[in-house]
């Protein structure tokens, strides 16, 4: 009987101890970070930037942006509001500094995660510069990562609060 209490208590006393290093919600997730991929079609004088972000922090950052007037719920609204939120927080530039329109090629959803396509016309031989900010203003913890393949050459970037444009090289 000792030792069944004394193992509850080891027990208990680790999963404090766990529970305080790693403070969570039960519907939160620990890392705060973005995913982006991006990849440049030579044949049409493109570049493809594909930003995977956690559907609670958008929508907690969509809240934020628009007064707590647009959620997910509100499909039509959320879809303008949350790719404009990605535009202000994610850019491209060719080698003069010269910002690249984004056009949107899509969003889709897989579960928890929302997937945002975005083309931009890319001037041959241009050396491309990356801005990826998305959520840095919600999370001081916020990591994004951009893995990118242009110019045949695969390149990988971290973004962090305060971070300017990075060139790809």
């Amino acid at each position: 009987m000792v030792r069944v209490i004394r193992s509850s208590l080891v027990i208990l006393t680790v999963a404090g101890i766990i529970g305080a290093l790693f403070p969570q919600t039960a519907d939160a997730h620990p890392l705060h970070t973005t995913i982006t991929e991006i990849v440049e079609d030579g044949a049409h004088g493109t570049v493809r930037a594909t930003v995977r972000v956690f559907m609670d922090d958008l929508a907690t950052m969509v809240k934020k942006t628009t007064n707590g007037r647009v959620s997910p719920a509100s499909a039509a609204e959320w879809d303008l509001a949350s790719q404009a939120y990605i535009r202000s927080a994610f850019g491209l530039r060719d080698k003069s500094g010269r910002d690249l329109p984004l056009k949107s090629c899509g969003v889709r959803r897989t579960g928890d995660l929302f997937w945002y396509c975005f083309e931009a016309a890319v001037p041959a031989a241009a050396l491309l510069q990356v801005h990826a900010n998305v959520l840095c203003d919600l999370y001081d913890d916020q990591v994004n990562v951009v893995q990118a393949t242009v110019g045949g050459s695969r390149h990988s970037l971290l973004f962090t609060k305060g971070d300017k444009f990075k060139p790809l090289t």
